[in-house]
């Protein structure tokens, strides 16, 4: 069941991707019905892999691959939501493709990571529920600014086809981008501070690496941040300086567990 929804899931993606990509410069776009009809089926398809993937007959599988496609699942959600409203075009593809190539790779990922019996901890739930939604916000605004990046790019370099197509106007692009940035970097704050206040063992030996990344990474979205809105920093520093900062967040995140899962095979 799982191998069939992973498969299908994909393949709606991929669908998706290429419909999007098909229309990128088309002055109308891509038709928003069609995309959203294939999105659809991979979204539901996604959820489906999940709900299987993790309530297994043994326990709840929390693999590293699981929650790299309970986070990817979010991340599609949240950007196929927002594109009812606003332009994503050079998101959907994005973020579809990576969800395609992620759902096929979890198929030859172990998953062994059973919890007979998931301890509730206020504290403990606080820190990661706060940890996952700023995760997720801040990879949206990553991509905002790679957007930003290459719309910005292409005007200087004066190309018609960009100026003619469906992708938002640039300005429009830079205060989402922002937004999501100052949204993502407060939520950040507040998992790092309830880590801080709720868990003993943040700087043990097994999570030091954890806490250090994150607070480096939390340092260079805050610089961003209060750059942006005290001293007008944008443009193509601010761009890759949030690159940076999501790389390290993300190997604070996932990198330490997935070497230890799939490659040294601890658990």
């Amino acid at each position: 069941m799982i191998i069939i929804l992973s498969l299908l899931a994909s393949l709606f993606y991929t669908l998706a991707t290429a419909h999007v990509l098909s229309r990128l410069f088309h002055k109308e776009g891509p038709s928003q019905k069609l995309t959203v009809i294939l999105s659809t089926v991979a979204i539901l398809s996604h959820m489906l892999v999940l709900v299987n993937s993790v309530f297994t007959q043994h326990g709840q599988d929390l693999s590293t691959i699981n929650i790299a496609l309970l986070t990817c699942w979010v991340i599609v959600v949240s950007v196929t939501t927002v594109s009812l409203k606003f332009p994503a075009t050079l998101l959907l593809p994005v973020v579809y493709g990576f969800a395609a190539i992620l759902l096929i790779a979890s198929l030859f990922i172990p998953h062994h990571i059973i919890m007979d019996d998931i301890n509730v901890d206020l504290g403990l739930v606080t820190h990661i529920s706060l940890s996952l939604l700023a995760y997720c916000i801040l990879i949206i605004a990553t991509l905002y600014a790679v957007q930003f990046f290459f719309i910005d790019k292409r005007l200087k370099n004066k190309d018609l086809a960009i100026m003619n197509s469906h992708l938002p106007p640039l300005m429009q692009v830079e205060s989402q981008l922002y937004q999501l940035l100052t949204v993502g970097t407060a939520l950040l704050t507040l998992a790092l501070l309830a880590g801080f206040v709720f868990l003993d063992g943040m700087f043990d030996k097994a999570s030091i690496h954890k806490t250090v990344l994150s607070l480096i990474a939390w340092i260079i979205f805050s610089a961003v941040t209060i750059g942006h809105h005290q001293f007008g920093w944008r443009g193509k520093p601010v761009v890759f300086a949030v690159l940076g900062a999501s790389g390290i967040v993300t190997l604070a995140y996932f990198g330490s567990r997935f070497i230890q899962e799939v490659i040294l095979d601890k658990f």
